[in-house]
């Protein structure tokens, strides 16, 4: 009789993914080939950003107390000194009850303080009417503002994004140092799998989508995945398949087996390999309660079931994490992308975390989720659904119209 060693997932997160060691190997890469890498170095800023005092809307650059007590009824008249273009240098500058006029992202000339709102203006010939007064910094960027000269603008462990690729670019950056991606070998087990383009199966026989899907979509993400193989439910076959890949990949993935019915050998063999072996078999969630945590020499290899919808939410909340804290990236761990509200009442175990999947739709304003089928044997909703919420595993449910955590199961990180 075998016996799961359960985990519950913040266990998972702090016994086992907090531990793992990073990769640690780095390359230097060209700015415009890092996005999705994790840097590996702190980023200084060089430069203020924008550099110059900007103003942020089209009107005219004014010393704002010239323009106190400006009103509709009583504006305040103001000489047009100069124009200044973007992308221009202020030929000169403004002085006592003198305006000047700046579109969008121009430079104010020396004097001047604020802008004011063309649409707060009218112009009369060489003069401008001000109908509103603006206080010393309004609708101004300042030169520093953005960005400060030494600032650190991307620290070691952030995985690149487009923000941080277009401040980078903005500062000049030609290269950074990043952690190489990580190298996932895949494995699919089980004496019902096929390959997923065979013309003929037997009814009972299932197409390969657990492994194939899994690849494609860490490759999406930037990571280095292949599949390795398919193996019959047999001990010896897949220990030879996982010792033979073993040195060429940075963790190792599993499909299937993970179970404790008689023909699940996925434990038995990844312990074979070395020490310490397995050391949870069974995470506290619904669905993917069978999933397997190993390290082998410092190697973490993975267990995920070969449910397909299981297979998926471990994929998400259990692998994801282990291979961005392996890229050595800081903040490993999912957030929620945001709370939705729920349509209909959805019921849980306590004790054990649930992910639910869910379709979005927006009604007065408010984002909606209605809960779909919840059987893990019901493959279609996978499609279906934009992402999963967070049952919390010391409640019994949530209830119509209550707020739950929604993340995407898709896309972003």
């Amino acid at each position: 009789m075998k016996f799961l060693r359960l985990a519950s997932l913040d266990q998972v997160y702090s016994e086992y993914v907090q531990i793992l060691k990073p990769i640690g190997e780095t390359l230097e890469i060209s700015i415009l080939e890092s996005l999705g890498f994790v840097c590996a170095e702190d980023v200084f800023a060089s430069q203020d950003l924008p550099g110059f005092d900007k103003s942020l809307v089209d009107g005219y650059a004014v010393r704002s107390k010239d323009t106190i007590g400006a009103s509709p009824n009583l504006p305040v008249m103001l000489r047009l000194a100069l124009e200044v273009k973007i992308g221009e240098e202020p030929s000169g500058s403004i002085g006592e009850n003198e305006a000047a006029w700046v579109a969008t992202g121009a430079m104010l000339p020396s004097g001047a303080d604020a802008v004011v709102m063309v649409e707060h203006t009218q112009r009369f010939n060489e003069y401008v009417e001000v109908m509103k007064p603006v206080a010393s910094g309004e609708n101004v960027l300042k030169k520093n503002e953005d960005v400060k000269w030494g600032q650190a603008v991307l620290t070691r462990g952030e995985r690149i994004n487009l923000g941080h690729l277009q401040l980078l670019l903005q500062l000049g950056v030609e290269r950074l140092r990043v952690f190489r991606h990580l190298r996932v070998g895949v494995i699919s087990t089980g004496d019902e799998i096929v390959e997923p383009f065979v013309k003929e199966k037997s009814v009972v026989q299932v197409r390969d989508s657990n492994s194939y899907g899994l690849v494609t979509w860490l490759r999406s993400l930037g990571f280095e995945a292949n599949r390795v193989g398919l193996c019959r439910d047999d001990e010896d076959e897949l220990f030879r398949t996982l010792k033979s890949c073993f040195d060429g990949y940075d963790v190792l993935v599993v499909s299937g087996g993970s179970s404790i019915g008689a023909r699940d050998f996925t434990e038995a063999a990844i312990d074979r390999l070395g020490k310490p072996g397995v050391l949870f078999h069974g995470i506290l969630i619904q669905p993917g309660k069978p999933t397997i945590l190993a390290i082998v020499d410092d190697k973490p290899i993975v267990g995920l079931p070969g449910n397909p919808v299981s297979f998926t939410i471990s994929a998400k909340f259990v692998l994801l994490p282990i291979m961005r804290r392996l890229e050595g990236e800081k903040d490993f761990l999912f957030k929620p992308s945001g709370m939705v509200k729920l349509t209909r009442n959805v019921s849980s175990r306590q004790g054990r975390e649930q992910f639910i999947r869910v379709k979005l739709f927006e009604k007065q304003g408010q984002v909606w989720a209605e809960p779909l089928e919840s059987e893990t044997a019901q493959v279609s909703n996978l499609a279906q659904a934009d992402g999963v919420i967070r049952v919390p595993s010391n409640v019994e449910g949530l209830c119509e119209g209550e707020l739950a955590e929604f993340y995407p199961l898709w896309f972003g990180w």
